[in-house]
């Protein structure tokens, strides 16, 4: 294998802290706990981004994007490969309410959707397909089977959709491992 480029190794990073999110959002939600799962899913959606963004467009500052799910989307549209089509449903970013109102009491509600799950799958494998680079990826080691991520597997596969789409995506990094 060549040498890990610096924005190679970046996504990764970025990565490993945006699956940490996913799965305590499934746990979350699984456990009927929605304040929490909005936040940690809107966490890891951002996180993603930002790590795909830092895998294709160089002069993408990560802080520079905030919080603006709208904005990196649309940056990924122009810097990401082509023809990269698809959208987060805007429940998971609106007036940033699964940022604010998941942890601080006010007036506004908190939507969470009978299809939040499958919503969330579809987002995180999206982005994580987008990107052709996985060494040494936690998401890789978890699909890995390897006993101290069992845990990990074990609610990433709970009502997971996705699960065929990750594998078959990450199978070249899975069998080096």
């Amino acid at each position: 294998m060549a040498a890990i480029q610096d924005h190679e190794r970046e996504y990764i990073i970025w990565q490993n802290r945006a699956v940490d999110f996913y799965i305590g959002a499934r746990a979350l939600y699984l456990q009927d706990l929605s304040g929490p799962a909005a936040y940690c899913s809107v966490s890891a959606i951002e996180l993603l981004l930002k790590a795909s963004l830092v895998y294709f467009d160089r002069s993408f500052v990560p802080v520079d994007a905030n919080h603006n799910i709208g904005k990196m989307l649309r940056i990924l549209k122009n810097k990401g490969p082509k023809n990269t089509v698809f959208a987060i449903p805007e429940y998971f970013f609106f007036e940033q309410r699964y940022l604010s109102t998941s942890r601080y009491p006010g007036d506004k509600g908190l939507l969470v959707p009978a299809t939040f799950l499958h919503d969330l799958d579809r987002v995180i494998a999206t982005l994580i397909v987008l990107v052709p680079f996985q060494f040494n990826s936690k998401l890789v080691s978890i699909l890995s089977g390897r006993k101290d991520y069992k845990k990990k597997l074990n609610s990433l596969k709970r009502r997971n959709k996705q699960m065929k789409t990750l594998r078959s995506h990450l199978r070249q990094w899975i069998r080096d491992r």
